[in-house]
Parts: C-alpha cells; structure tokens; sequence
C-alpha cells in the first residue's frame, strides 16, 4: 500500500509541475528551491543507512542482504530526486521559452537538475536566476547569516 500511494504522490508532484500557470515561472523556482532544502536531511538519513548496510557486509549472512537494499534505496532515494527536480525542469523550460536564460544554460540547470548533490546548487541558482537582481528579495543567508527569518509576500515563503 505505501508503495501504491508513494507512486501516486510521485505522479501528482509531477503532474503539478508540468502544469503549474505558466505565468508563475518564479513560484516554480522557489518551490524547487524549498523541496530541495527539505529533502537534504531525508537524504542524508538514506545515505548513513547505506554505509552501514555497506559495512554490515563483513558480517556473512549480510552479504547478500546488503547489496540489494542498497540498490532498492538507491532507486527510492533517485526517483524522489528526479521528482522534486520536476519544480526546476518545468521552471528552465518556462525561462528558456520567455528568454530570461539561454538555451545553453538552460540545457546545464536541467543536466544539474538531474545528479545528487548539484541538484540543490542548480536549483538555488535557478531560484536566483529566475528572480535577477531587482527582484531578488530573498536569500541573502551568505550575506547575513545571523539574521534568517521566514517572510511571507505575494509569492509564498521564502528565506530571508
């Protein structure tokens, strides 16, 4: 059953994003930006039950057990990657249609969009990028990092 609706969540993220209005190519980014930065600590928690699964192999009757849920962790841990990176896909389709950003760049955010790791970079880059500097009125974490608070404006939530 948590497989059947875990697939289902996944359709619907995917669904919401493919068809979010088109005028709010901002909001796309943000909320990619915000899935991103949620999802690290559910990562990492996949992550350190791989090194242990990978270093309970010394014991004999794991040899076998390990390696396979390793595999099926991975595909789990890959596929909500590539869901929640749907936010920023549609996001650098919509930018590269209104020409904010070029086709050469758009081609890297959605190469990016699809690694572990670099996919949290590419998104705040793309949030970045979608907003430019006039309108960027969030994250300014790097500027000041002492002085983080949740702003609600026209747009959502956003670090500020």
């Amino acid at each position: 059953m948590y497989v059947i609706l875990t697939i289902v969540v996944y359709v619907l993220n995917i669904v919401n994003a493919l068809t979010y209005p088109k005028d709010k190519v901002n909001d796309l980014a943000v909320y990619d930006m915000l899935i991103k930065f949620v999802h690290i600590p559910f990562f990492l928690l996949i992550f350190g039950t791989c090194l242990l699964l990978l270093f309970a192999m010394v014991v004999p009757a794991l040899i076998f057990f390990s390696p396979l849920m390793i595999m099926i962790l991975a595909i789990i841990n890959y596929l909500l990657m590539i869901t929640s990176s749907m936010y920023g896909i549609s996001a650098v389709v919509r930018l590269e249609q209104s020409g904010r950003i070029e086709k050469g760049k758009g081609l890297i955010y959605l190469v990016l969009h699809l690694a572990f790791v670099v996919d949290f970079l590419s998104a705040v880059s793309l949030y970045r990028r979608g907003f430019g500097e006039s309108e960027n009125k969030c994250l300014h974490i790097a500027r000041r990092p002492l002085r983080i608070k949740l702003e609600y404006s026209n747009w959502g939530l956003c670090l500020c």
